[in-house]
């Protein structure tokens, strides 16, 4: 060096030189007057193959884009922009015009920064949190089932895990539970879950349904009997469903359908744990713990005189409501999926949706459930000798329904209108999406184009397309 506080000539040149940055320098004509080595790493030339040449040349001959110095030049400003280069670099450039006594641009320095690296790691990242994201799914899955074992229904709704938190929560303790939900919802299998989370799960899960014993027999099926109690009855007397559940959990399935003549005895097991058999002189003690479900309404049948009110409020400590298929669109395919998956195994076949096939069954109201997509699912399994499962291997029902969009939808204009400018934003999406569904007639085309999920897409049409047709 010249001296302690002044540099050379050759001091900078070897400066620059040895930037990591490439220093990259054209004249007011937009030719290069000077690059640093670092062009090398990013265009694979040396210095003297750049030097001479104009940014436009480079351009031309594909090195790198978009070119800079046009804009500089114009603006008179410093300008940063991404550059891509011809050996897959990725460069983040800044570009600042030197000026002259005029104000004019005499010289413009880049400096480019090779990013390449930095991207990749950011995209490896945004790569590692989809995982993990997909990796929570599965794990929280893969726990559902372990608590569930072989007969979980999986689930991704809102509704449904708040549904199967509650029912975490309450398993541990001794209350009674009423379930409400449609028929077809998973009533029974929701029960089996909170009793095999709780600390009744070594006992006996014993299920009554109250809708399917005569009401003539009811009494002697839940309550048992004693020997010679009655004429016809058996010597040897009857152990009652209630006592083959000690220690472990009685679920009263279709509850509202007990006669009121039982009620007061159902009631007393349920205030002392104790119930007098048919024939016996004294109650039997019993420790169990009650599980009851409905899809009737208990508060009207209270207010018709059908159903006591005292057990109503006894049954009805922690009520859990279920909600039907038709309100959780999330949980259609993931359900799809799991009931095909098991009868594939069971038949030992192999069988996957076309998309057709699952744009009919997203749109489906579902008026059984999940009943209903069990059995419609099984029969596909049993019946259809192809891997792919179409449109046309659907029952006759279905293939009505799958007219409906194409009956009221009968032109699309390959431009977007909005009804109206005083619109909602939430309606202008919904209008956009009905749109695009006339147009592309697939809910998943319609998700990937508009980058939404596909479940969103399916509310949206069947809110739509099923209640406002249109011309």
């Amino acid at each position: 060096m010249a001296n302690q506080h002044t540099l050379s000539k050759d001091d900078l040149r070897k400066i620059l030189d040895n930037s990591f940055d490439e220093i990259f320098v054209v004249n007011r004509s937009g030719t290069v007057v000077y690059v640093n080595d670092a062009c090398e790493r990013h265009y694979g030339l040396k210095p003297s193959e750049v030097i001479g040449k104009t940014v436009h040349h480079l351009v031309s001959e594909g090195y790198y884009s978009p070119v800079l110095a046009p804009i500089v030049f114009r603006d008179k400003k410093q300008v940063t922009l991404e550059q891509k280069t011809h050996l897959g670099k990725k460069l983040v450039v800044t570009a600042t015009p030197v000026l002259d006594e005029r104000g004019e641009v005499e010289l413009i320095v880049m400096n480019s920064r090779d990013i390449t690296q930095i991207e990749q790691l950011r995209q490896d990242l945004a790569n590692t949190n989809k995982l993990v994201e997909r990796y929570k799914i599965e794990v929280q899955e893969l726990r559902q089932q372990q608590i569930n074992c072989s007969e979980c229904y999986t689930f991704r709704s809102k509704k449904m895990r708040l549904c199967m938190e509650t029912g975490q929560r309450v398993a541990p303790v001794n209350s009674t539970i009423l379930l409400l939900g449609e028929s077809g919802t998973g009533k029974s299998i929701f029960a089996k879950n909170i009793h095999k989370m709780s600390q009744r799960s070594d006992g006996p899960f014993i299920t009554i349904n109250c809708a399917a014993i005569p009401e003539q027999l009811m009494e002697s099926e839940l309550f048992g009997y004693r020997p010679g109690a009655f004429t016809g009855a058996d010597k040897t007397g009857k152990v009652g469903l209630v006592e083959l559940a000690h220690g472990g959990t009685l679920f009263l399935d279709e509850v509202g359908e007990i006669p009121l003549i039982l009620q007061a005895k159902l009631l007393q097991l349920i205030q002392e744990h104790k119930y007098l058999p048919i024939g016996a002189k004294e109650d039997k003690e019993i420790d169990v713990r009650i599980i009851a479900a409905t899809n009737r309404d208990l508060s009207q049948l209270v207010e018709q005189g059908t159903f006591r009110e005292d057990l109503y409020y006894r049954l009805d400590v922690i009520e859990i409501e279920i909600p039907p298929l038709r309100e959780r669109e999330e949980d259609i395919i993931p359900l799809l999926n799991y009931f095909l998956n098991k009868y594939d195994s069971e038949y030992n076949v192999s069988h996957q949706f076309g998309h057709e096939c699952l744009d009919i069954l997203l749109y489906y109201t579902w008026p059984g459930n999940v009943r209903e997509m069990e059995h419609l699912v099984e029969r596909l399994v049993v019946t259809v000798p192809e891997t792919v499962l179409q449109q046309k291997h659907l029952p006759k029902k279905f293939h009505e329904m799958a007219t409906a969009p194409e009956k009221i939808t009968t032109s699309f204009s390959s431009t977007i209108h909005f009804s109206s400018s005083g619109n909602s934003l939430k309606e202008k999406e919904e209008d956009l999406i009905i749109q695009l569904y006339k147009k592309l007639k697939s809910s998943y085309k319609v998700a990937e184009t508009l980058k939404i999920s596909q479940s969103k897409v399916s509310r949206v049409v069947r809110k739509h397309l099923a209640n406002h047709p249109i011309d």
